[in-house]
């Protein structure tokens, strides 16, 4: 059964990012390389490799092959988007970036993903062959993007069909009659084709549009359980917000062209829920 191995590499693109990449001795790798010598752009990609590890060394691939692959390959295309006449769109410019890293390592990726901010990815991946025999849909790649969003919110965990004893034990602080709240945070990930002029059918805009109208506004600083019918009757736990904000936001994206993979929400920063799991 294969195994897949995956690598961050931190890069600090600037118009000469591409004659740094030349240099030789000491590198920052944990924050990034080239070293910053001016404003730039900060990215991170993130390669995924799929295979079945070596039984000699343990490794399916080298994680000092990948860094040097994307190191050879990606940072001067990257550089030269930072100043070109007519950039290329971050979908186009990612899937090139792809191909250079595979035609680097000689061997082709799961997935490549290129982080913008700490909020907002772009993923080029190969399209999973499915478990069933079902026909291999004709792309072979598919472009992914994952966001994130927050909300305030209060609420109360509670079955009024149960007493008091049953609710607190169940519950706990959680079931305090005054509510509680949390400071909630929402990624989205979704797919989007791509058009003929390489930009995506949905765009980080469109899908921040959308979550802003279907999710934000309708939570953003309510009491779950008193302002919001959608948690009338249905408790609002992390798992069912989970499954609320899918249920919102499943048909606006499909209406603008794309597909709802998994929200996850997190209620506090050491717990949190995504649906669907498969995603």
């Amino acid at each position: 059964m294969n195994t897949q191995i995956s690598r961050t590499i931190r890069l600090m693109i600037t118009p000469f990012a591409g004659d740094q990449a030349a240099q030789k001795g000491s590198r920052n790798t944990f924050g990034a390389w080239p070293t910053p010598t001016q404003l730039g752009a900060w990215l991170e990609l993130e390669v995924a490799v799929t295979g079945a590890p070596d039984p000699r060394t343990g490794y399916i691939l080298g994680i000092n092959e990948i860094d040097a692959a994307v190191r050879a390959s990606a940072i001067t295309p990257l550089s030269e988007a930072l100043t070109a006449e007519e950039p290329l769109p971050l979908p186009e410019l990612l899937a090139a970036v792809t191909e250079r890293i595979e035609d680097e390592l000689k061997r082709p990726t799961t997935a490549v993903r290129m982080r913008l901010t700490p909020r907002h990815e772009l993923t080029w991946a190969r399209v999973r062959q499915p478990e069933k025999a079902e026909p291999m849909n004709d792309r072979e790649h598919e472009l992914l993007l994952r966001d994130q969003f927050e909300f305030a919110a209060a609420h109360r965990l509670h079955d009024a069909s149960q007493d008091a004893d049953w609710n607190q034990k169940t519950f706990g602080k959680c079931n305090n009659p005054a509510g509680h709240g949390h400071n909630y945070k929402v990624e989205v990930l979704i797919a989007s084709p791509i058009q003929p002029d390489g930009t995506a059918t949905v765009s980080f805009e469109q899908l921040e549009r959308i979550v802003d109208q279907a999710v934000i506004e309708r939570f953003d600083h309510k009491h779950l359980n008193e302002d919001c019918p959608e948690f009338a009757e249905r408790n609002p736990s992390v798992e069912n917000i989970t499954l609320t904000c899918h249920d919102l936001l499943e048909g606006p994206i499909a209406q603008a062209g794309g597909t709802l993979r998994s929200v996850t929400v997190w209620e506090t920063e050491k717990t949190s829920c995504t649906y669907p799991v498969n995603a």
